[in-house]
């Protein structure tokens, strides 16, 4: 896994990356919970990703005045091929479905 580039994305974009590479490390803490993740050092990149990700965020809404986390929710539930947040409501009603039967 190569250094990300992430000073060239623009806000959205990097927002997109950020739900990206969470998704992937809970995929990845799943798998080596059920001991099929071949290469632990994924942990610890995407861990490190997310927060160089986080970090130019951060830097991007002190440097336009923003308060905390006001770009996550400004581009919460768009994707890098614009979904919408009907989208994400969807998701979230499956994983919410996913819950119930694992508790049954």
């Amino acid at each position: 896994m190569a250094k990300l580039d992430i000073a060239s994305l623009d806000d959205a974009a990097l927002i997109a990356k950020l739900a990206e590479l969470d998704r992937q490390s809970v995929e990845a803490k799943f798998a080596h919970s059920m001991g099929q993740l071949e290469n632990t050092a994924v942990l610890g990149q995407l861990r490190k990703d997310v927060a160089r990700i986080k970090s130019e965020v951060r830097r991007r809404e002190l440097a336009q005045g923003l308060g905390k986390g006001s770009l996550e929710s400004k581009y919460q539930g768009v994707g890098a091929e614009g979904a919408s947040a009907s989208s994400a409501s969807d998701e979230s009603s499956f994983l919410q479905s996913v819950v119930d039967k694992a508790s049954e």
